[in-house]
Parts: C-alpha cells; sequence; structure tokens
C-alpha cells in the first residue's frame, strides 16, 4: 500500500491528483443536474436542425465554433449526465495541458508547477462549470490554446522536427482564437513565456530578443490576421468595442475609469475569488443535509489536499542539478500579474464587467491563468517553511472543493424548480395551439432566461417540429416590453428572433402565466382568477392579453417532457390534482373536478397556496355538495390570509347565484354566527337559523 501510495504522489501522477480534486469539486451533483442556459437553445438546435441547425445558429456571431459542437453533439446527443461528464473531463484536460505546458517553462520547479495546476483545476470564480454544453467545449478551446503554447516550447527545443510542431501550435491557436474571443488576450504573454524559456541559454540581450520575434512571428501572424477578420470583416456582431468609443469621446475621463475597472476586475479575479471561499455557517445551518455534505467535502479535501501535498515534496523527481530557483516566486508573479492584466482586454473594450455572480462570473474563465500562477508565486514568496506553503495551498483547494459544491447544489436545486415548471404547464395545458405565447414577469429560477426555455418549451409542444419557423415562445414581459411584444393589447404582432429561428405570432394568441413555489403554476384566466391577491403588480399589466383558449385539453399527442432529459414522471402530489382539476374547470367540466378532488384530499393532499382550494369549491358546489365546498371554504379564512376572506365570500356568492341552495342542504353545516364573524353574512342573511 504504502509503495502503491508512493507511485501516486511521484511528479508523473500530478494529472490523477488533479483529477481527483475536480471530482470532488465538481463531480458529486452530476446525476442530479440538467441543462441551463444556453445549454437549452444548444441542445436543441441539434434536435430543430440536426448538424446544419449548428451551422445556421452560430453563424451570426461565432462562426467557426460550430466545428466543435458537430463534434461533441454528434457523439453525446442530449443526454445531461453525458455532457456534465465531458465538462469535468475537458476541465481536466485543460489543466493537464497546462501543467505539461509549465512544466516545459519551469522543469526545476515540478512542485510548484503541480500546485499551479491544482489551483487552476478548482478555480472557484468561475462559477458556471454546471452549464456544461457550453463550458464542456468552453474548456476544449482553452485546452486548445494551452497547448498551443506548449508545442509552441516544444518546437524551440526540438530544431529537427520545429516547423512541424509550430504548425500544430498555429492550428491549435487558430483553432481558439478564430471559435472564441474569450482567451485573446491571454496571446499577450506568448513573447513573456519565450523570454523565460531561453533565459536558461546564455544568450545576449540582443540575441535573445532576435530569438523571442523568430518564435513568436508564426503566431502572431495569426493573430493579426484574427484580428483583420474580426474586427474589419466579421467587425463586431454582438458586443459593440463602446470603451474605445468613449475614449475617443473623453479620454481623460474614460481613461481613468478603465483603469479603475483593471484594477478592480484584477483584485476580483486574482484575490477575492479565491479568498471568498473561507465562509462558514452558523451552527443553525448544519441542520441541512447540503451543509453537511459541503463541508464534509470540504474536510476531506483539505486533509487529502495537505497529505498529498507534503507526499508529492517528498517525492519530488527533479534531477539533483536542477534546483528550484530562488527567483522563481518572482518571475511566477510577474508571470501571473501580466497575464491578469491582458486575460481581461476582451471584456474591458466592450465595456462587460467582470464580477463573481451569474451571469457575468463566465468572463472569469480567462484569468483562471494569471490567477493561479501569481497565486503560487506569492505564496512560495511569502511563506517560508514547506510546512506553511502545504497546508496554506491544501486549505484552499479544500475550501474550494466545498464552495463549488456549493455552486453546483445551487444548479441542482434550479433543474428541479425547472422541471416542476415544466411538468405542471403539460398537466395544466396538455396542448397548445401553434403561435401561442406564454408569458409571464419572470420565473423563480437562476440560471435561465426566457430564450433559454423557449427551446423546452418547443420541445415539448412541438417534438416534430424541424423548422425554423417555431410555434411556441416564451417571454419575460419585463424584458419583452417595447421590444418583441409591443403593449398589453390584443392584435399586435409579437416577433422574436431566436438565432436562426424566429417565432411571430400576435399578442391574441398570448397565454399569461404566474409561478412561485410553494405555490403551484397558474394560468391567468379572466373567468376565474384575474382578482387574487397573489399576483404582483407588474404581472397584472398582462392580463388584458392572456387567451386561456389556447389551450387544448385532448390533444392527439398530448405533451409530455422528454424523458431522457427531465427523467421520469414525478409523483402526483398536489401540484399535479390541482391542475387537472383547473382544466377541468378552464372547460367545466365540474364532475372532473369533483372525482380529481376526491382523490387528492383522500390521499392526504393540501396546497400551500390556500387560493388553490377554489377550483375545487366550485366543483364541489357546482355538483350540489355545498357542506364539501362550505367546509374547504371554511379552511381557506381559518388557515389562509385574512385577505382572502373577501374573495371566498365573492365566490360564494357567484356559486349561490348560479347555484342556489336551500338551507335544508346545509343542515348540518350551516353556522350563521360563523359567516357573520367572516363578513360574509351580507350574502346570506335569509338563511339564518
Amino acid at each position: 500500500m504504502q509503495n502503491f501510495i508512493n507511485r501516486l504522489t511521484k511528479s508523473k501522477y500530478v494529472p490523477y491528483a488533479i483529477l481527483v480534486f475536480s471530482i470532488a469539486s465538481f463531480g458529486v451533483l452530476i446525476p442530479a443536474l440538467g441543462f441551463y442556459w444556453d445549454d437549452w437553445p444548444m441542445i436543441w438546435f441539434g434536435h430543430l436542425s440536426g448538424t446544419s441547425g449548428y451551422i445556421d445558429a452560430l453563424a451570426g456571431d461565432r462562426p467557426f465554433l460550430a466545428g466543435i459542437y458537430l463534434i461533441t453533439t454528434s457523439i453525446l446527443g442530449s443526454s445531461p449526465i453525458s455532457w456534465h461528464i465531458l465538462a469535468l473531463l475537458s476541465r481536466w484536460l485543460t489543466a493537464f495541458t497546462l501543467w505539461w505546458t509549465l512544466k516545459k517553462l519551469w522543469p526545476e520547479s515540478e512542485k510548484q508547477v503541480a500546485w499551479i495546476a491544482l489551483l487552476f483545476a478548482i478555480y472557484p470564480g468561475f462559477k458556471q462549470q454546471p452549464i456544461a454544453v457550453i463550458y464542456a467545449n468552453g474548456f476544449f478551446l482553452l485546452t486548445a490554446q494551452f497547448l498551443s503554447f506548449g508545442l509552441m516550447l516544444q518546437a524551440i527545443n526540438s530544431q529537427r522536427k520545429y516547423w512541424w510542431i509550430t504548425l500544430f501550435g498555429m492550428f491549435s491557436l487558430a483553432a481558439c482564437a478564430f471559435s472564441t474571443e474569450y482567451y485573446i488576450g491571454l496571446e499577450m504573454i506568448r513573447p513573456l513565456l519565450i523570454w523565460f524559456f531561453l533565459s536558461r541559454s546564455d544568450l545576449k540581450i540582443k540575441q535573445h530578443l532576435i530569438q523571442v520575434a523568430r518564435h513568436w512571428a508564426p503566431y502572431l501572424g495569426i493573430i493579426i490576421f484574427y484580428l483583420i477578420w474580426r474586427v474589419f470583416i466579421f467587425a463586431f456582431p454582438t458586443y459593440q468595442p463602446e470603451t474605445l468609443e468613449s475614449l475617443s469621446a473623453s479620454p481623460i475621463q474614460s481613461g481613468l475609469t478603465l483603469l479603475n475597472t483593471v484594477i478592480q476586475d484584477i483584485f476580483t479575479t486574482g484575490w477575492q475569488a479565491w479568498f471568498s471561499v473561507f465562509r462558514f455557517p452558523s451552527l443553525t445551518e448544519f441542520t441541512a443535509k447540503s451543509t453537511i455534505l459541503s463541508w464534509g467535502i470540504t474536510f476531506a479535501a483539505t486533509i487529502l489536499a495537505i497529505f498529498y501535498l507534503i507526499k508529492l515534496h517528498t517525492s519530488q523527481e527533479s534531477p539533483p542539478n536542477q534546483e528550484h530557483p530562488a527567483r522563481w516566486p518572482l518571475q511566477a508573479m510577474f508571470l501571473g500579474g501580466i497575464t491578469l492584466l491582458f486575460s481581461g482586454a476582451p471584456y474591458w473594450v466592450s465595456g462587460l464587467p467582470v464580477q463573481l455572480r451569474f451571469p457575468w462570473d463566465r468572463f472569469t474563465l480567462s484569468f483562471m491563468l494569471g490567477s493561479a500562477i501569481f497565486l503560487v508565486g506569492l505564496i512560495d514568496w511569502l511563506l517560508r517553511t514547506r510546512t506553511q506553503k502545504v497546508v496554506l495551498i491544501g486549505l484552499i483547494i479544500g475550501m474550494a472543493s466545498g464552495a463549488n459544491f456549493d455552486t453546483a447544489n445551487t444548479f441542482r436545486r434550479d433543474w428541479l424548480a425547472h422541471n416542476d415548471f415544466f411538468w405542471q404547464l403539460t398537466w395544466r395545458a396538455p396542448g397548445l395551439k401553434p403561435g401561442t405565447s406564454i408569458l409571464t414577469h419572470q420565473l423563480p429560477l437562476n440560471y435561465y432566461s426566457d430564450n433559454s426555455l423557449t427551446a423546452p418549451l418547443n420541445w415539448i409542444y412541438a417534438p416534430d417540429n424541424h423548422s425554423d419557423d417555431i410555434p411556441y415562445y416564451l417571454g419575460f414581459t419585463t424584458v419583452r416590453l417595447g421590444q418583441s411584444i409591443p403593449a398589453f393589447e390584443d392584435g399586435l404582432p409579437i416577433h422574436q428572433t431566436y438565432r436562426s429561428a424566429s417565432f411571430d405570432s400576435t399578442t391574441s394568441k398570448a397565454l399569461v402565466i404566474f409561478y412561485s413555489p410553494p405555490g403551484c403554476l397558474k394560468i391567468v384566466d379572466p373567468q376565474f382568477n384575474t382578482h387574487l391577491p397573489i399576483y404582483p403588480d407588474r404581472l397584472k399589466e398582462a392580463f388584458p392579453i392572456t387567451h386561456p383558449d389556447q389551450i387544448m385539453p385532448d390533444p392527439a399527442q398530448p405533451a409530455v417532457p422528454p424523458e431522457h432529459i427531465f427523467g421520469a414522471e414525478p409523483e402526483h402530489t398536489w401540484c399535479y390534482y390541482y391542475q387537472k382539476a383547473a382544466l377541468a374547470r378552464q372547460f367545466k367540466d365540474w364532475d372532473e373536478v369533483v372525482a380529481v378532488g376526491n382523490e387528492a384530499f383522500e390521499q392526504k393532499y393540501y396546497p400551500e397556496e390556500l387560493t388553490e382550494l377554489y377550483p375545487f369549491i366550485e366543483g364541489y358546489a357546482k355538483t350540489g355538495d355545498w357542506s364539501r365546498a362550505l367546509v374547504l371554504i371554511k379552511d381557506v379564512k381559518i388557515l389562509g390570509n385574512p385577505n382572502l376572506t373577501q374573495h371566498s365570500c365573492n365566490l360564494l356568492k357567484r356559486l349561490y347565484e348560479e347555484e342556489p341552495f336551500s338551507q335544508a342542504a346545509l343542515q348540518d353545516e350551516f353556522d350563521y354566527a360563523w359567516f357573520e364573524r367572516l363578513h360574509c353574512n351580507d350574502y346570506y342573511s335569509d338563511y339564518q337559523p
């Protein structure tokens, strides 16, 4: 056993350690994760139009990116777990490639290079690892960037195969640069890498500079060609160079603003991202299983990391004549600092914020390299003893692993809410007429936009559609009012582009919904529920264009979320019965409402949001079971918000006017004093005992 451990802690086994800590950070919750944000559209385009879907969808902003999607989606299809495994492996591959490259740059500092690779792998500032489709491919592109660095260094050492290796390095750089602009700032450190690499040679400064220029030139040519294409030919299809425009308009003020932004972003990504993970929960938080598991991962990863790093130090394989240079920490901090300085160039030019919260934390991807190098250099310089360094780095790895688990857990919860939303929607609306737009002010989902959700909506309700003319659209009125939704008036056109796809309909085919767990999803219906006190004012503005008649209660092919993505249909609890009753109520099928209610109440299901009893109250009243209806009304009044009293009385008044009942019908249940106490006596004064 001891020999096995000793073998694993040799430097050539560092990639296995990177994989272990990557799994601890990102792998535990993989089976419980799904598709998020832009994952949905990218997977759906493949379903919609096959491989050509990616070419058309990405033609407008990143045409060369389609190539990697054609490869990965043709292999993985639309299985969430497969994509999450690939995302973890692609992140590991990026860290492995970085380790391989830095070993060539600093062969005398293998231990420090291993630290950099480990910290890079679990960098906690980038919180979008569970957006697996987008960032599995994103990390493959970053791998290509690092590979171009490593191949360049290898070519310098291999004069016989110099041009073959250089050509591979140039191709690797081109594949990354032309696919995404995220990493273009990293190219600025290439001459510095060459300079450091050649520093081991006994060259004069002039010769040193000539050699740097010679080895840099092929890659510089690729970047110049890319910039010409991006700026002058392809222009700026998405984000505009707002900073450049403001600098030309007011150089001093804009320059100072830019300087402040650069300093703040470097601090955020290079320092705050690491030490924000040192958060400690209160004792009451340890009652949650997720908190216990998170801290279990933190503790286990910390102990394992410290043990591993100690063993790694003692099993250092560097030849005796290759000692770790004393100047290395300063060199590492300088390289890390320069890398951080240039990493944000694409975002600073475009005026985009770099933050540690969604969705702006995606821009920390390009800062990961500089942040890891600088931190390790700083630790190696500040701390004098091996134990101090190992303990601190081990503690950072452990805390970051726990923080990454916590982040993944927020995605897990969002996936559960996402699935609950679509299952409830299909129970309530088994079919939707083509041209239906589902509108709401917002949804309680952190990692989805309305564009994101339009993809599964169409997949569920139009699974056989393979046209770019999509029949359904989900829109947030807070975002789309005045744009794709001109106003909350009937008869107005709705037009929304969706990359290569588009939706065209009118406000006369809109359906307004409300979803706020633990309450069930509500279809806003002018017949029944527009006056309930549960709706926010911003949603009420859209009520004039809600049209429940867009729902088809008995379509030939009822909508069902695809099982290979959503999993099996969940257990039927309260919201299932509520949706079935609300659907039957809409179409005046009172016997069905009663049957659904009887089944729900027999199983002891009751609502969290008490207005959900109203369909059942109406069903019982309409079928003559007034005693049962009034029992439910009493439940609403006594247990619910006092604001519901008037709404309950209004419902009773309407039902009595539609279905009059006699005092005898309430022989055992009727209690006038009860009505009087709840201000319903004005409606029932004729039935005073």
